[in-house]
């Protein structure tokens, strides 16, 4: 099993919510699990997933630079909502928002 417990916010951490899009993606690094997505390492920080909440795929402009993208929202054990993407046509995956 994946799952660990989430920790508990500590003084000086950021107050109020905050959605962060990166106008370049950050590259991050998928941890797999029997099959199961456990974490995602990025900036030498490794978050640990808890729940998939969404998946979807993009397929555009099939007759020029073609971008064929999976997308995944993921909520980390520590509170934070992310929009990762993987780039079907080269296999690396990216950071595309963070939410707190």
């Amino acid at each position: 099993m994946c799952r660990e417990r989430p920790r508990l916010a500590a003084a000086g951490d950021a107050v109020g919510p905050m959605t962060r899009l990166f106008a370049e993606p950050l590259p991050v690094r998928l941890e797999w699990r029997d099959g199961e997505l456990c974490s995602l390492r990025v900036g030498g920080r490794r978050l640990v997933i808890v729940e998939v909440v969404r998946r979807w795929r993009v397929e555009a402009e099939w007759w020029a630079d073609a971008v064929v993208r999976d997308y995944l929202t993921l909520r980390t054990a520590d509170g934070l909502v992310l929009d990762v993407y993987g780039d079907r046509l080269t296999g690396t995956w990216w950071l595309q928002r963070m939410m707190d």
